[in-house]
């Protein structure tokens, strides 16, 4: 049997579509035009998904298939994993798209073990071979400091992408496509976990991957107690706080800001890193970025060099002074 179309999973958080399944959708339409074919989206939720459905169509999906039950309101990964596994039976893809969220990390290596695909993980990049209808996947390797291209030998050809990397598609508010409800038989909804309880973690103010102004720390910054300095900055900005892995591990900041190969993909209007070095692990996390300013003694420096304002100076007096101007400013303002 042949293999046809472009699929996507599309992540339900019990609420709502998470946002990066528009990201999903964005790069699977345009896969699907280079190779002639439709866009899928494969959507696990409750009943409450019916309208989420419909924005998947809105947003490029030419079908959606949709398995809804009430125990979907959880997620379950052994259940999931089954239902995923017969929808890829069932439709034959050509490609399958995955988050690289924690669902779409737990779903993706599953179904390729139950299916015996390839999978590969952390793609920032897709090209097509047209010759060979093959899904070129581009992800830093070798340590990061390098750019791979995989070629899957087995289809479908799986990938996860992650969250912040594609621009999410658009509404068409006139868009029609079909939402195929999926059958699911008793047996199938049986599953190994309970859910006890349910405890919302907390998180920080501004969803990075989504923020419009990041301020961003390395080591440059020399301590915990001045990285905590952009925490000031960022409530004077409206912004989110990025950082860098070392400083992630050293312990100044939760796992939550890294930005980077092991951390969040960001796009944000205005980018500004103090003491960051910028090695590429850092930086193919900061996608499509409006203004990039970088503060660092180092002229020579990665980020310094991919910077529109580049800043040559000692971030432990620069950054202290800006927040002071930029309170001076705001008092003027609310002043007059």
């Amino acid at each position: 049997m042949s293999y046809q179309g472009v699929a996507i999973f599309a992540e339900w958080t019990g609420k709502a579509l998470h946002p990066v399944s528009l990201e999903l959708l964005s790069e699977a339409r345009r896969l699907a035009e280079e190779l002639n074919t439709k866009v899928l989206a494969f959507f696990i939720s409750s009943p409450e998904g019916k309208e989420a459905a419909q924005e998947l169509i809105k947003h490029g999906a030419d079908e959606v298939v949709w398995a809804s039950h009430e125990k979907f309101s959880s997620f379950l990964d052994d259940l999931f994993t089954r239902i995923l596994v017969k929808m890829v039976e069932t439709e034959r893809p050509e490609i399958l798209l995955f988050p690289a969220t924690a669902r779409g990390q737990a779903l993706a290596p599953r179904v390729a073990g139950f299916l015996r695909l390839g999978l590969t993980a952390h793609c920032i990049a897709f090209e097509i071979d047209p010759k060979e209808r093959r899904l070129v996947q581009i992800r830093p390797s070798f340590g990061e400091n390098i750019m791979a291209k995989i070629i899957s030998l087995t289809k479908p050809q799986m990938a996860t992408v992650r969250p912040g990397v594609f621009p999410r598609a658009k509404a068409e508010p006139a868009r029609q496509g079909e939402i195929k409800p999926f059958p699911l038989e008793e047996e199938e909804l049986k599953s190994a976990i309970t859910v006890l309880a349910r405890k919302e973690r907390p998180r920080p103010k501004i969803d990075l991957s989504q923020a419009k102004i990041i301020v961003a720390g390395g080591r440059g910054l020399g301590s915990k107690e001045f990285f905590d300095k952009l925490f000031e900055l960022a409530d004077l900005l409206g912004a989110a706080v990025g950082a860098t892995r070392p400083v992630c591990h050293l312990g100044w900041v939760s796992e939550e800001h890294m930005i980077g190969v092991s951390g969040q993909t960001v796009s944000p209007r205005l980018y500004l890193g103090f003491g960051i070095s910028g090695a590429i692990h850092h930086l193919v996390g900061v996608r499509h970025p409006g203004l990039i300013v970088a503060v660092n003694t180092d002229p020579e420096a990665p980020l310094m060099k991919r910077a529109e304002i580049a800043v040559e100076g000692d971030v432990r007096q620069i950054l202290p002074l800006l927040i002071q101007r930029i309170k001076a400013l705001k008092g003027a303002e609310n002043a007059s």
